[in-house]
């Protein structure tokens, strides 16, 4: 770097963004003073092995500056997860894990939902949830404690008092089963609806004795207007509550809200395991996982607390740690901006007892982690094939592409993807071909990938590190051709064809067998295989749809 932009650099806080020689971002940090804390870099070698690899690969900086350290805090979060730097310590694992959402900003009668997709739309968001089992209890819950509306139908406010437009007359069976209001009627009050929800977000929050004093209230009011139907569907409300409360474990006596962390590691993976407590009880805990890094358990805990907490709608009142956090006086001051907050050590033997049960359990989880053969077999079968297809990394993301049609007719498209050898079923996707008619597999291919593609660069989202085709040179030249015009040149593809189980890469001619015993090619068979189901179960769908003639007036089929 040169010594003379090292000498002019500004003594501000800001952030700083590292660049390598293709002008890509490899590093983003913060500084209270930049000129100090970038020139550190080039003054002094680093003991730390990645800080000497990161500056030798620098070729340029980039800098932001800020009005303060705050400022520079949320910015640098911001750019993080954005641009996904390659030296950066990023919580990638939490876009696998479901939240609640509750759509506070999109209806005027808002729903809870269970989504993967956090997304910065103004809704509110609880979790992640680590344990979907569990998720699934507590929404259950949710819905036979609280009767919110339930259905995706659009419903527009005529007037504050709750009528619509559009009224629908008839209600579905979850009014029967009093686990809805039926605001589809409209006859329910807006205002009375946000109070119940607001209690659904302290039930949410882990706040229940807060959560129990308001329905006591509600109770007590409802009783004063001879509304007795009403106060003792609250009784009960407050019966489930406490028996809820009573199954959780009392750790403290203060009531207080707080959350303690513990970071484990072994090899390179790093475990942040994080246990709720609510109003003095322990109500459960959450396991974050940090693979390939080369940072320090410091370092590792002082990126996870911001990059979980800045984003989350609720944070605790206090953060039990064990060890100092570097950046603890600047996230302290932008929490208390929302409410009273504070990182600190355990202060007594019970909290140091709680730390130490948090790293019992990281130490647990890493060990099912490491010992799980499945988790040996796929890094076996990702390793084998970056090195026989000569990638760039290993493949953890593959998606996988097949073609079902016959003859032509009822043509349709199914995509799957594999994320660490394992199905994710919520991303796969199937396609009903528009474009082309008659029986051209080569087109058809060309247009679903064109599709997907397309979408995920309109949608910014993650690219798979590995494209599998099913089909021979054909199926993947049309790929490839869909590709380019996207301008993805540089996304790794391969088609796969059944018979001899060839595998053909792009620009090379001779087709290249691995052997029917090599890890990698089972791993691309299972996810050819897993394409061909999916596709050939929404093709006979089509199919059937086709033979079932259509309501008068309307077109039947899938879109």
């Amino acid at each position: 770097m040169e010594k003379e932009f090292l000498k002019n650099l500004p003594g501000q806080p800001g952030v700083y963004l590292m660049k390598d020689k293709s002008n890509r971002i490899i590093y983003v940090g913060k500084a209270l003073r930049l000129k100090s804390r970038v020139s550190s870099y080039f003054t002094r070698p680093s003991p730390d092995p990645k800080t000497r690899v990161l500056v030798g690969k620098v070729k340029k900086i980039d800098l932001i500056v800020t009005a303060n350290e705050t400022e520079a805090l949320i910015l640098e979060n911001n750019l993080i997860k954005k641009h996904q730097p390659r030296y950066n310590i990023i919580l990638k694992d939490d876009k696998r894990y479901p939240f609640i959402r509750v759509s506070t900003a999109t209806e005027p009668y808002p729903r809870i939902l269970i989504t993967r997709d956090r997304k910065n739309d103004g809704n509110m968001y609880f979790g992640p949830y680590t344990s979907v089992r569990s998720l699934r209890n507590i929404f259950r819950m949710i819905s036979r404690l609280f009767p919110l509306k339930k259905c995706s139908k659009k419903l527009e406010l005529k007037s504050r008092s709750g009528l619509f437009a559009k009224p629908c007359g008839k209600v579905c069976l979850n009014f029967q089963l009093k686990q809805c209001l039926a605001v589809c009627r409209g006859n329910i009050d807006p205002d009375a609806y946000r109070k119940m929800l607001g209690q659904v977000v302290l039930f949410l929050q882990g706040r229940n004795g807060e959560l129990i004093r308001k329905l006591e209230q509600e109770m007590q009011q409802c009783s004063d207007r001879l509304d007795f139907e009403r106060a003792g569907l609250v009784r009960d409300r407050i019966r489930a509550i406490r028996d809820i409360m009573e199954e959780q474990r009392i750790i403290s006596s203060d009531f207080r809200t707080r959350d303690v962390l513990a970071v484990t590691e072994q090899g390179n993976i790093f475990n942040v395991t994080m246990l709720f407590i609510r109003d003095g009880k322990l109500l459960g805990k959450n396991n974050f996982f940090i693979r390939n890094s080369m940072d320090t358990r410091e370092e590792v805990l002082n990126v996870f607390i911001k990059q979980y907490y800045l984003t989350m709608p609720f944070v605790p009142e206090e953060i039990i740690v064990p060890f100092a956090i570097e950046d603890e006086v600047v996230l302290e001051y932008y929490f208390r901006s929302r409410k009273e907050f504070r990182i600190r050590l355990p202060a007594d033997a019970g909290e140091e007892k709680l730390l130490k049960m948090a790293e019992e359990n990281g130490l647990a989880e890493l060990q099912n982690y490491f010992m799980t053969r499945q988790y040996r077999d796929v890094k076996k079968q990702m390793a084998a094939l970056k090195k026989d297809l000569h990638l760039k990394r290993e493949p953890r993301v593959i998606e996988g592409f097949d073609i079902s049609n016959i003859s032509g007719t009822h043509s349709a498209g199914s995509m799957v993807r594999f994320r660490e050898g394992r199905p994710d079923k919520n991303e796969y996707r199937r396609f009903r071909i528009r474009t082309v008619e008659g029986a051209d597999d080569f087109r058809m291919m060309a247009e679903v990938v064109s599709r997907r593609y397309r979408r995920l660069k309109e949608e910014k989202k993650d690219l798979p590190d590995l494209v599998l085709i099913d089909g021979g040179k054909g199926q993947l030249h049309s790929a490839l051709d869909s590709l380019k015009q996207l301008g993805l040149v540089n996304l790794p593809i391969i088609s796969l064809a059944k018979k001899e189980e060839e595998i053909f890469l792009p620009g090379v001619s001779a087709p290249l067998r691995l052997g029917r015993s090599h890890q990698g090619l089972k791993l691309l068979q299972q996810v050819r295989d897993e394409a061909h189901r999916f596709g050939v179960n929404y093709h006979k769908k089509i199919r059937a749809m086709d033979f079932i003639p259509a309501p008068k007036g309307k077109k039947r089929g899938p879109s």
